[in-house]
């Protein structure tokens, strides 16, 4: 039966790393579940996860889930965009995981940010194209952060659990 119960962790843990890219798995949420399952069903009884693990996950989930918004609002503002389409790539995430999932939370950030700088801002096609650029970047980098958060996580769990 313990076996089976590290396969479905392995496999929750796997699938937690794929929804970074696809926005239709919860990434955070699968991790979380290969935790629980073992804290609640491998490990023997009063000897779970120790309660500074459990707070580590947290901190770093929160993070997990700030990743997305913080990269993009950085990056488009790094690439030349203002603060609004800032906030409208962050608005084209949100409604790109819905809209088009997966590569709606590329295109439409990018969307919403050159109509935001060509038509709030009033700024020339290739400067609105270049803070456009700069939530495909933070997309990027956000994924990048969030496969190094989550392999940290699921290291930090193995190191735990033995």
């Amino acid at each position: 039966m313990d076996i089976l119960l590290w396969l479905v962790i392995i496999i929750l843990f796997v699938l937690s790393i794929a929804g970074i890219f696809l926005p239709v798995l919860p990434d955070t949420l699968l991790l979380w579940g290969g935790f629980l399952l073992y804290h609640f069903f491998v490990a023997d009884p009063g000897s779970g996860l120790p309660a500074s693990f459990w707070w580590g996950m947290a901190v770093l989930s929160i993070l997990l889930y700030g990743a997305d918004l913080l990269t993009n609002m950085y990056f488009v503002k790094r690439y030349g965009g203002s603060k609004a389409s800032s906030w409208a790539a962050a608005l084209g995430i949100f409604l790109g995981i819905f809209v088009f999932p997966p590569f709606g939370m590329l295109i439409m950030p990018f969307v919403l940010v050159v109509l935001v700088e060509l038509l709030l801002q009033k700024q020339p096609l290739e400067r609105a194209v270049k803070a456009g650029v700069g939530s495909l970047v933070g997309f990027l980098g956000s994924a990048v952060v969030k496969v190094v958060l989550q392999v940290v996580m699921i290291i930090w769990f193995f190191i735990a659990a033995f």
